[in-house]
């Protein structure tokens, strides 16, 4: 009998099951596991470690918490993987950046925030643990401007010299795309400025252009340029990695109390069931929401505002504490009260 089919009987609750199948694939002669079967093991295993064969509301229950943990795993391995991630150029890398922007305009640069993200509200770990982050939460950026912030002359053709510096420094630029007001009559845009993007080696690099800023000096144009940092691969995989496993994480944690508590009293299945449903009602909308934005970062091809996580932590904060301590209450409870089931369920 192959390693295999060892490895996938395991997604079995432990149990006499386990043993019946290998004698089975044994006698019938087979030794490596097809695609097939390995499917099959595994999306039978799994309903099995939830037991109550006749429930398909504990299997709805299953995927939904599975989808909360996995988002969890996601937001925790992102985290930790951003951590590692390149630092923004500084000294000569910055100064050389600047330059190619702004030529001989004495530029200047200020990052918004001291870390990896930017808070508002600059609140310490402590209040980040009792209050979430402030609403404007996002990673934080380098601003780079001219030396008064306005540059004499006609913003067109210095976006284009601009784009052709970037060029010859190795960027990938944009096209530069005008920027203003929309005349509600006509739909058109009022031309009153340029934007572009550039991107190198995991930075990203916005320039705008504007003359309808308040103080515009006459014959001059605001200009300003942003520093971001684009989401290394890697980071991506982490995030998928950890979804993976915290989802079979939780899929299993779901099983156990599912298994543990079929045969309890009303009250014990009650103090169970219910507070892991009033957990999902305030988890799951943003683990959903999450996980979309999870998606779509890599897709949308720029540097992320914010991590896919975020909302977690400033809008939703309050109701993501009290549903991991509903949670709580439902494992517990399942712990304490529940009792293992005294036959085994199987597929």
């Amino acid at each position: 009998m192959s390693r295999g089919y060892r490895l996938l009987v395991r997604a079995y609750p432990p149990g006499r099951r386990r043993g019946e199948l290998l004698d089975t694939f044994a006698e019938a002669g087979r030794v490596r596991p097809t695609a097939r079967e390995a499917v099959n093991l595994l999306r039978h295993g799994l309903r099995a470690r939830l037991g109550r064969p006749a429930s398909r509301g504990v299997v709805v229950l299953a995927t939904l918490i599975a989808l909360v943990t996995g988002f969890v795993g996601a937001a925790v391995a992102a985290r930790i993987a951003w951590e590692f991630a390149p630092a923004y150029p500084s000294g000569a890398r910055l100064e050389a950046i600047k330059e190619s922007v702004f030529p001989g305009l004495r530029p200047v640069s200020e990052r918004n925030g001291d870390g990896l993200f930017f808070d508002v509200g600059e609140r310490s770990y402590g209040e980040v643990f009792l209050y979430g982050h402030d609403e404007d939460f996002a990673f934080s950026t380098v601003w780079i401007g001219p030396d008064g912030n306005f540059i004499k002359g006609d913003y067109p053709a210095w976006t284009a010299a601009a784009q052709q510096r970037l060029v010859a420094e190795g960027w990938q630029v944009s096209d530069a795309e005008v920027t203003g007001a929309t005349w509600i009559a006509t739909g058109e845009i009022d031309d009153s400025g340029r934007a572009f993007t550039a991107t190198r080696g995991g930075l990203s690099l916005s320039v705008q252009t504007e003359t309808d800023v308040v103080d515009t000096p006459a014959g001059s144009f605001y200009a300003s340029a942003e520093l971001n940092r684009l989401t290394p691969g890697w980071i991506t995989a982490a995030g998928v990695l950890g979804l993976l496993v915290f989802a079979l994480l939780g899929w299993l944690i779901t099983g156990w109390a599912s298994r543990r508590t079929q045969d309890a009293r009303g009250t014990v299945r009650s103090l169970t069931r219910e507070p892991a449903v009033l957990a999902l009602v305030l988890l799951f909308p943003q683990a959903l929401l999450g996980l979309i934005g999870m998606v779509r970062e890599p897709l949308a091809g720029g540097p992320p505002i914010a991590p896919f996580w975020s909302l977690s932590l400033t809008y939703g904060f309050g109701c993501g504490f009290l549903g991991f301590l509903l949670f709580a209450v439902s494992l517990i409870t399942a712990a304490v009260a529940g009792r293992p089931a005294r036959v085994e369920v199987s597929a």
